[in-house]
């Protein structure tokens, strides 16, 4: 039997709909790793696999129609977040209208979060892939090929219409791929070339993003994880091979982990720390981490291998806001693991959310005057984003500032023109002068402005990280709201 043809893609979309106010600056290396672990698992199986960013190839609709009625395709999907939904729905009614024999997939984030209100809202969506896709979507793809529409019925992980009806098939976590499973990334069907690294994470380019584990054991309320809480790590081997493949074939001389916690399991990162070392492939490389999951011992050994930046959630100077958002460390332990990091010579980038349900401008203001004091290299500042599928969407409608009819796009953590929730105890235009005033506070700095002055004069990171930094930030604080 002739395997189907699968195209993966993204939707028609501007990049402020990712990057929001960053996007001058922003790069655009949003990797997929979820298609390409999808697409590598029914790649090993027979099944005829593309991937297409319309954007970044600059297609216009006509362009992108002449595209898909040459490949023939008999499978399209769209992984989408909330920001990027209604781009998704969008995208899918073009193709339908079309190519109305293509058989339409929708995954990501957003419609493991809200299935039913997905296949409500658009009719050009055959059927809906939930959390973890290898399985679902190979057992969709072989009972496409034999005609077995009952048992589609039947697979777990899947939402769609019967008989005019919503019906979606819960998946277990159970069911999730063990870690030997995990598919090896598959590169050759991506722009490689065209992607340019987000710069707080960029020591030089070309720099990649690679993905060591899935899942993620912790519980904060502001955070989706739809891999499960149970973090799994690929072996180490493997994945020093796909690094390798990425130095070898792509001219890779950076690397960022993009794991939500990469120092999730020690033993792991001490085994990937020594046989990196020893592989000698020798490629700078940063990763996010808690602050509960290093010390000295942890960080030595990372540095040593190679590790120069990390991104630590520290998220509040405030106790009660690390409480109300479970992220189960303390304002002590925060300041104690930024410091350390910064004394054994790491580039430190932290991320903050201020305005929380429950805060008031003077915790505001205490968090921008924490994070100023800290003086590490990068910051992000967040004002909170309840997305669907949170706990903190319960936590800011009972705090009585929950938008209930923000739009999606509205969702961007990067743009706060139209805010999804609005603390009472602060008002909707002062929590935008505090987002500008931490920026300015904390990047005004004379430690700040020190430590990165000290990495440009000394070159030990690209000028042109700098520079589109620089654009990225003006770009943020220009006024438009």
């Amino acid at each position: 039997m002739k395997k189907m043809r699968i195209l993966f893609q993204e939707p028609f979309e501007p990049k402020n709909v990712i990057f929001g106010r960053f996007s001058a600056g922003a790069g655009n290396n949003t990797f997929p790793f979820g298609v390409a672990s999808i697409a590598s698992y029914i790649s090993r199986r027979g099944y005829r696999v593309s991937y297409l960013d319309p954007m970044i190839e600059g297609m216009d609709e006509g362009e992108y129609i002449s595209f898909v009625r040459e490949g023939a395709f008999d499978v399209i999907g769209i992984g989408a977040t909330t920001p990027q939904a209604d781009y998704a729905f969008r995208t899918f009614k073009l193709i339908k209208e079309r190519f109305p024999g293509v058989v339409t997939v929708m995954g990501g984030v957003h419609v493991s979060c809200l299935p039913g209100d997905t296949l409500e809202r658009t009719d050009a969506v055959d059927y809906l892939v939930l959390g973890e896709g290898e399985k679902p979507f190979l057992s969709l793809l072989e009972c496409l090929e034999r005609g077995e529409q009952k048992k589609i019925e039947e697979i777990k992980g899947l939402a769609f219409r019967k008989d005019g009806k919503v019906r979606v098939n819960p998946y277990r976590e159970q069911d999730y791929l063990r870690p030997e499973e995990l598919p090896e990334t598959l590169f050759d069907i991506f722009p490689m070339r065209k992607y340019t690294a987000q710069v707080t994470y960029a020591k030089t380019f070309p720099t990649y993003s690679l993905l060591a584990s899935r899942g993620c054991p912790y519980r904060c309320t502001f955070c989706i994880s739809t891999a499960g809480k149970i973090q799994r790590y690929k072996p180490v081997a493997p994945f020093i091979d796909e690094i390798r493949l990425l130095k070898e074939r792509y001219g890779a001389r950076g690397l960022i982990f993009m794991d939500d916690i990469f120092t999730g399991s020690r033993p792991w990162v001490e085994e990937f720390c020594g046989s990196y070392r020893a592989s000698g492939i020798g490629l700078p490389w940063a990763c996010n981490t808690r602050v509960d999951t290093v010390d000295e011992k942890l960080l030595r050994m990372m540095k040593g291998a190679g590790c120069w930046l990390m991104l630590m959630g520290t998220e509040s100077g405030n106790q009660k806001s690390l409480d109300l958002l479970k992220k189960g460390t303390t304002v002590e332990q925060n300041e104690s693991a930024v410091k350390l990091a910064l004394r054994l010579g790491f580039c430190v980038y932290t991320s903050y959310i201020i305005c929380l349900p429950g805060e008031d401008e003077k915790d505001a203001r205490n968090t921008i005057s924490f994070a100023r004091r800290m003086g590490n290299h990068l910051s992000l500042f967040f004002l909170p984003v309840p997305l669907p599928g949170t706990e903190l969407v319960g936590q800011a409608r009972r705090d009585g500032g929950l938008i209930e009819d923000a739009r999606f796009e509205d969702y961007n953590q990067f743009d706060f023109s139209n805010l999804v929730y609005v603390n009472p105890r602060i008002g909707e235009e002062r929590m935008k002068r505090l987002l500008r005033e931490a920026f300015v506070s904390f990047y005004t700095s004379p430690a700040v402005l020190y430590r990165n002055l000290k990495e440009l004069a000394l070159l030990r990171q690209h000028p042109y990280k700098y520079w589109l930094g620089l654009k990225s930030l003006a770009g943020y604080l220009k006024k438009g709201d």
